[in-house]
């Protein structure tokens, strides 16, 4: 069950394809799971799921948020920097300024503006 993510929810766990997931952002005690169909709340630490997703298409892009590379769609400037993620979505994601040379390295961009 390598290409799927478990997501414990109330009373169940729900397998959800890692490629249907478009982010996780952090939410207290909790991460909130995006997918294009809904968002579940999972009992886990940003740290713990950052692990488990690191070998697949997700990338830590700010202390509160993972998102899955494949539905990045565009990378937008604020105040003349690239700063926001836009997701298949819609969300828009600010990077941390901690994460973004990583991140851009792994896009395989430049990450001068």
């Amino acid at each position: 069950m390598d290409n799927v993510f478990p997501v414990r929810t109330v009373g169940k766990i729900v397998f959800v394809p890692l490629s249907d997931v478009i982010c996780i952002k952090g939410a207290a005690n909790y991460v909130e799971v995006h997918t294009p169909q809904e968002r579940m709340l999972h009992r886990d630490t940003m740290k713990n799921v950052a692990d488990t997703l690191s070998a697949a298409d997700f990338h830590r892009v700010h202390r509160s948020v993972i998102v899955n590379l494949n539905h990045v769609r565009e990378i937008t400037s604020e105040l003349g920097r690239l700063t926001l993620l836009v997701l298949s979505n819609g969300d828009e994601v600010r990077i941390g300024q901690s994460y973004r040379d990583s991140l851009f390295k792994r896009l395989g961009i430049s990450s001068a503006s």
